[in-house]
């Protein structure tokens, strides 16, 4: 496809973006022209002020009480994925019993699973749905063939509540943590599967790896970590809870057996929705946490006996896939890292700031932390809101620090950014 064919399809799209679904969007740009896509659009569309404006005002329905720059929590659903969930919410209410029992599996389900399996790159048979990625990696972790005396590498920045699943394994399976300290702005992936491979013993088991840390928004090199685990014997059970549908990857790309996702963040499917992924030919490996002993050992529905399930939030997954797919993940990476880069780049030369996160594009995306040290945590996020009506959280950060993380999403502007980095300024004089 020609260059300028190419910028006349996308000005027609972004045109008639809100009247296209997924299937419309992929016809207009073939597999062989999306190299050559990604970079116009990002030339031509990512810092297009104009367009996101009006993607927002037809996309999202967000207050103006505050600038909301806490997007890691969970994902704000746009319009057209609350209208899906509230028309199924009436469905499910009107049709009761008769539609849960009857009708939901034999016309949802299936369409539900075919979306997750093609966003995902995975099998249905590899997925599972939870309600979030802490009970998708719990599983994993508690369902995980374990013996007295095996070690489990982590490190300092990886989820607290599953470094304390671990923990748990510790005193009631004998297991041994190996914790490592991974750099918060390392020098290269070689040294990060260097610290990973220098805490193998022969009686490591497992490899707690994160895709994304959610302390400071560092990408991880999880396909050479589970590469390198792999030719030792060592699985790698993957938290990617933040990085799925945030950044361009399938599931099985990563190269681990073991994957949990969050679906109410990136995803921006309704809260209580979570993903789990196990290689087909691992499942008959986990026990389920959940007692159930009439699945077969090799089938993954035997580790997800939850009992009854919200069917409207469920029946939503379609919607904010196609959602997804309209925009496409490459350019929902390419505008969040453009946002980040905004306010990250300004950081240096800002009195009494420091970034606490790497800036190269493989290294992070949306999710960025600073700190000030004229002001604790505290103070700076109460007074960004205060002052600057800017809302962003502290996160616990290892050796006792503390910083402030910033995550955009696609509804925020520049205007947004530049309201953050002028009070930033302020308060660093302070």
């Amino acid at each position: 496809m020609k260059r300028r064919s190419i910028l006349q399809k996308l000005a027609a799209g972004a045109l008639s973006l809100p009247l296209m679904n997924s299937k419309g969007w992929g016809e207009m740009l073939s597999q062989e022209s999306l190299a050559e896509w990604k970079d116009e659009f990002s030339l031509n569309r990512i810092q297009d002020e104009d367009f996101w404006k009006k993607f927002k005002q037809t996309h999202y329905d967000i207050t103006d009480k505050w600038i909301n720059l806490e997007n890691g929590y969970f994902g704000v659903q746009p319009k057209m994925v609350v209208e899906a969930y509230t028309e199924f919410i009436h469905k499910v209410n009107n049709e009761n019993s008769g539609f849960a029992r009857r009708d939901f599996y034999r016309e949802n389900n299936g369409p539900i699973m075919d979306a997750l399996a093609a966003f995902s790159g995975a099998d249905r048979e590899e997925l599972l749905i939870t309600r979030n990625a802490t009970e998708a990696l719990n599983i994993l972790i508690q369902g995980y063939p374990f013996e007295k005396g095996d070690e489990v590498i982590l490190h300092d920045q990886d989820y607290h509540s599953m470094i304390e699943a671990f923990e748990m394994l510790e005193h009631t399976k004998g297991i041994v943590i190996k914790r490592i300290e991974v750099p918060m702005i390392p020098e290269s992936d070689a040294q990060i599967v260097r610290l990973y491979e220098e805490a193998i013993t022969p009686k490591t088991k497992c490899i707690l790896a994160t895709h994304l840390i959610h302390l400071t928004g560092q990408i991880m090199p999880i396909k050479a970590i589970a590469d390198m685990a792999k030719s030792k014997g060592v699985d790698v059970i993957v938290d990617a809870a933040h990085s799925f549908a945030h950044i361009d990857f399938k599931v099985p790309d990563l190269g681990a057996d073991f994957v949990g996702v969050n679906l109410h963040k990136w995803f921006s499917a309704p809260i209580g929705m979570g993903l789990m992924y196990v290689k087909k030919e691992r499942i008959k490996d986990l026990k389920p946490m959940f007692g159930d002993v009439g699945q077969p050992e090799g089938r993954i529905n035997k580790l997800g006996h939850f009992g009854t399930l919200s069917f409207p939030t469920l029946m939503t997954v379609p919607k904010a896939a196609e959602f997804n797919n309209m925009v496409t993940i490459p350019v929902k990476e390419a505008r969040l890292r453009y946002l980040q880069n905004y306010w990250t780049k300004e950081i240096a030369g800002i009195e009494n700031a420091e970034l606490l996160t790497p800036t190269d594009p493989k290294r992070s995306c949306a999710i960025a932390t600073f700190k000030l040290h004229n002001l604790d945590a505290d103070d700076v996020i109460k007074r960004l809101y205060d002052e600057h009506s800017v809302f962003t959280v502290k996160r616990k950060l290892p050796k006792g620090e503390e910083g402030i993380r910033v995550t955009p999403n696609l509804y925020t502007s520049t205007a947004d950014v530049d309201r953050l980095l002028e009070g930033i300024k302020e308060l660093s004089k302070g």
